[in-house]
């Protein structure tokens, strides 16, 4: 049976990741993972919780070893984690948080490697032992789930790691901004730094200047692995960071004027990633230099009618993804939007996303989203949005919307919040989305 080992080999003293401005060794790793071991129950499924990402990476290593199977909800809302404790009365949950009543659904098993169990041995698992189960957001119907096994993971980091141009023979860090508990984060920030060999960032910045600060306290230029949301704050804000390898964006299309601006202000490149929750990353793009999105190596992408079929080498079975896509050639696409946010009113359409980008575009516009109030089928003919503009009025934002889109798609009604209430990936999830609009709407006097 073929093993892969979680960490690339190397020395005792080699740096696995780093917190602040303290290395942590392997010899530390080996340590901790021996002294985890020892306080772990034997169960079924464990949520990994820890915060901390050299912990998360420490606690993964523990739960595998005892062949324990992580759950990743599509977020950790306190009703949702507890419906998982319901379906799988087997969970429990490793947290390095003082304080996590969102988890009170399920047993708690607090981090901690306090007590000397000696060292234990770089951990190597089978290519075929399941990791993971991840369930998609349901934002589209009831949440779907899918097994993850070791060696699709370890050919996702490998082939996109090629794709990067990461060199193991060097190294590099990573530091992210999205938690670990997210599929993209965690292969990202975890698994493929592991695999090549790169320190992981134990910290996840999030406002600009924590991620200025954590990326000046490396010793060298790091990987950032982050979102459109982050990159956007970060260009706004005007902070200065220091030297960065690469910028790698997902989890939302990144516009090609910030990813222009952000590769001018930081002397750096920026690179997006596409993919699902069920299928990992396929695809990626330098949007300050084209839309085409160019699959990795062993993925292929082919037109169907209800989106389009991905089949990879690594894959259990190819996926079909309910995005309206161009397919250019079976490497190559343009995205255009999921099926489900095209929007038709007065026998004309346009994306969701479209709508998106030109209102980011208007100038003082910090945040914001076009959105269907009632359904996400498609089959409404309103429009509403959300919009974050310090020192903009109702009347300015929607005059600048006239010069951009078509009148039948104006947002009835635009209301101007403080913050959209998105999630740790910069995601909306429609249901937070909806408590926030009709809380403005019953506040509201009638347009």
């Amino acid at each position: 049976m073929t093993v892969i080992p979680l960490l690339r080999p190397g020395l005792p003293v080699d740096t696995v990741a780093w917190r602040g401005q303290q290395p942590i060794t392997r010899h530390q790793f080996q340590r901790d993972l021996a002294s985890l071991l020892a306080i772990l129950p034997d169960r079924a499924y464990v949520l990994n919780h820890c915060e901390d990402r050299y912990q998360f990476l420490v606690g993964l290593a523990a739960t595998l070893l005892k062949r324990q199977i992580s759950l990743f909800p599509s977020n950790r809302a306190p009703d949702v984690l507890a419906e998982l404790a319901r379906d799988y009365p087997q969970v429990y949950c490793l947290t390095d948080q003082a304080d996590a009543k969102e988890v009170a659904a399920m047993p708690v098993v607090r981090y901690n490697t306090d007590a000397d169990r000696g060292v234990a041995a770089d951990p190597v698992f089978p290519v075929n032992q399941q990791v993971a189960l991840a369930f998609t957001s349901g934002s589209t119907g009831v949440p779907k789930r899918f097994p993850k096994y070791w060696g699709g993971f370890v050919r996702e980091s490998q082939v996109a790691g090629q794709r990067l141009g990461l060199d193991a023979a060097s190294g590099g860090q990573v530091l992210a901004t999205v938690p670990a508990q997210h599929m993209y984060g965690f292969v990202y920030s975890v698994i493929m730094p592991a695999q090549w060999g790169y320190v992981i960032g134990a910290e996840r910045p999030f406002y600009p200047e924590d991620i200025r600060r954590a990326l000046a306290a490396r010793p060298v230029p790091a990987v950032l692995v982050t979102t459109p949301v982050h990159i956007r704050a970060c260009v706004l804000d005007t902070v200065q960071l220091p030297p960065m390898d690469f910028i790698l964006s997902s989890t939302a299309p990144l516009d090609a004027a910030l990813a222009a601006e952000a590769e001018n202000r930081y002397g750096t490149r920026v690179q997006e990633f596409y993919g699902s929750t069920e299928t990992g990353a396929i695809a990626s793009r330098r949007q300050a230099e084209s839309d085409v999105w160019k699959t990795f190596d062993e993925i292929t992408v082919s037109e169907v009618d209800e989106g389009f079929r991905v089949e990879a080498s690594y894959l259990p079975e190819a996926q079909v993804l309910g995005d309206a896509v161009e397919i250019r050639s079976p490497r190559e696409f343009v995205l255009h939007g999921r099926n489900t946010e095209i929007v038709k009113i007065a026998g004309k359409r346009i994306a969701l996303g479209d709508l998106n980008r030109l209102l980011l575009a208007i100038d003082g516009v910090r945040d914001g989203t076009f959105f269907l109030p009632d359904s996400g089928t498609g089959l409404e003919t309103r429009l509403a949005a959300l919009v974050v503009a310090p020192g903009r009025n109702r009347a300015q934002l929607l005059e600048a919307l006239r010069e951009r889109i078509d009148p039948v798609f104006l947002p009835r009604p635009l209301r101007l919040v403080e913050a959209l209430p998105r999630n740790a990936t910069g995601k909306l999830p429609r249901a937070t989305l909806l408590a926030l609009y009709r809380q403005l709407e019953e506040k509201a006097a009638p347009e």
